[in-house]
């Protein structure tokens, strides 16, 4: 089981305000009209000292940034040597110039498509309401949306849970198509003994701010790294203008 962040891709919006109803997920995000993001953030966020900010600035002021990762299953096994070497055999071919892999799982199978269908979704629900950021897995939100989009990242990992708990239920049978498939390449070995805890989904506000601390240890660095992060900002407006 690999542990996977999310890369940053573009996605679309930055303007339209959080709809009125808390409970539904925000409005996804125009990047469009970076300017308008200090204004929608709320009176948390911004005041009118913002509107003479510049658009690097102002999302600065009015983002939080939100990572995604996912835990997921590995489907495929390297062959053994002794296996790479019985394949090259018929071929008169050397092993170690050979790459192979066995497939352990039936991933067309439609539970285990239901379980990463959900995944999908939580990627995409996680691009439709933020903006790209420099750092890799990483991507923008607004504050005023953080509520909303913590509640539905919570439903979904719920229902990326009941995904992997039926297809656990038919975990045997998946199981026995694979033992059919494989012929002597099945080892049992390869497979845990639940599906449970090989998939999962979590998600974190992580600081792209140089911490507080800093200006007191270091001013000379803590400003070094601010220039930075206002650099990368500056790099997440023009990533967005792209999108």
């Amino acid at each position: 089981m690999t542990t996977t962040p999310v890369s940053s891709v573009s996605s679309s919006s930055v303007a339209s305000a959080v709809r009125p109803d808390a409970d539904r997920p925000p409005d996804r995000l125009q990047p469009a009209e970076l300017s308008a993001v200090a204004e929608t953030a709320g009176p948390n966020v911004a005041d009118t000292s913002t509107t003479s900010l510049d658009p690097a600035e102002r999302l600065r002021q009015s983002t939080a940034a939100l990572r995604l990762s996912f835990s997921w299953l590995g489907t495929r096994r390297a062959l053994t040597a002794d296996q790479k070497a019985r394949a090259a055999r018929p071929f008169g071919a050397q092993h170690d110039f050979l790459s192979a892999a066995k497939k352990l799982l039936d991933t067309r199978h439609p539970l285990f498509q239901a379980v990463t269908a959900v995944r999908n979704r939580a990627v995409r629900f996680w691009k439709q309401h933020s903006l790209p950021f420099p750092e890799p897995g990483i991507r923008l939100i607004r504050r005023c949306d953080l509520q909303p989009i913590e509640r539905q990242m919570q439903q979904l990992r719920a229902e990326l849970q009941d995904a992997v708990h039926e297809l656990d239920r038919h975990y045997g049978e998946l199981r026995q198509i694979a033992r059919q498939r494989l012929g002597a390449l099945y080892d049992p070995a390869d497979y845990p003994t639940t599906l449970r805890d090989q998939f999962s989904m979590s998600w974190d506000y992580p600081s792209i701010e140089p911490p507080p601390y800093l200006q007191w240890l270091d001013p000379e660095l803590y400003r070094r790294e601010s220039r930075r992060a206002a650099e990368r900002f500056r790099e997440a407006v023009e990533l967005a203008e792209q999108a």
